[in-house]
């Protein structure tokens, strides 16, 4: 996870000051859109989001990648971030994970 937030934003880890891509429509370090953010979060525990809160979710590194982890891993989705999980090899490394 560390190297995708690296891939998609420069770096990884917490950060005090906001990340924005895309002219501000991609937000935290694994680059979500707020509606991605509301939307995957609501698949993934039930919680209803408002944008704003998506938005801050999404700047959240630990609860970013936590998201980003689920949507990868449980749901197999890394095409959100479709140039670094090509470049990191991650379906591979999903399916090389599953298959143990």
């Amino acid at each position: 996870m560390q190297q995708l937030a690296v891939c998609e934003s420069g770096s990884w880890g917490p950060q005090s000051q906001p990340i924005y891509g895309g002219r501000g429509a991609y937000h935290g370090r694994f680059q979500f859109t707020a509606r991605t953010y509301i939307t995957y979060q609501q698949r993934h525990d039930g919680t209803v989001l408002t944008t704003r809160e998506a938005i801050d979710a999404a700047q959240d590194y630990d609860k970013a990648m936590k998201l980003a982890s689920f949507m990868i891993f449980e749901l197999g989705e890394s095409w959100h971030w479709p140039l670094c999980s090509r470049k990191l090899g991650i379906p591979a490394k999903v399916q090389e994970i599953n298959s143990l």
